[in-house]
């Protein structure tokens, strides 16, 4: 009897200190960012885009902050021009595996300010603490 009591009361724990809400992380990004990534740019680009229609202009890199010697791709700028949003990783060389757990790969968001992007900031897609 005493063993189920010690058995039941160890599971009640173990699942009550699991579903304990835990704060987001408040690493900046350029804090992950190694001091010996280099960034690319269309000149070292070894497939640089093509444009077959005159309706597209040539890429321009962005200024900082939104530009970084990390990884930003995907860029999506919503209809009304004034939020960006982007994913970033701070390092291309890390295996998907290893920036699961770096604490700022993910989607980065900044806004059109008198003519120039803020500091981004992560995107969370999921209230902290709560199951997906």
């Amino acid at each position: 009897m005493k063993l189920r009591f010690f058995l039941v009361t160890f599971i009640l724990v173990a699942l009550g200190a699991g579903c304990e809400e835990r704060a987001r992380p408040s690493v900046l990004r350029s804090e992950r960012i190694p001091n010996d990534a280099v960034k690319q740019t269309a000149s070292s680009d070894a497939l640089p885009p093509i444009l077959h229609s005159s309706e597209w202009e040539k890429p321009v890199a962005l200024l900082p902050p939104v530009n970084t010697a990390g990884a930003e791709d995907s860029a999506f700028i919503t209809p009304d021009g004034a939020t960006l949003y982007f994913f970033f990783t701070p390092d291309v060389r890390v295996l998907p595996e290893g920036q699961v757990l770096d604490d700022v790969t993910g989607i980065y968001e900044a806004h059109l300010i008198d003519g120039a992007w803020s500091e981004p900031t992560r995107v969370w897609l999921q209230d902290s603490g709560k199951l997906s």
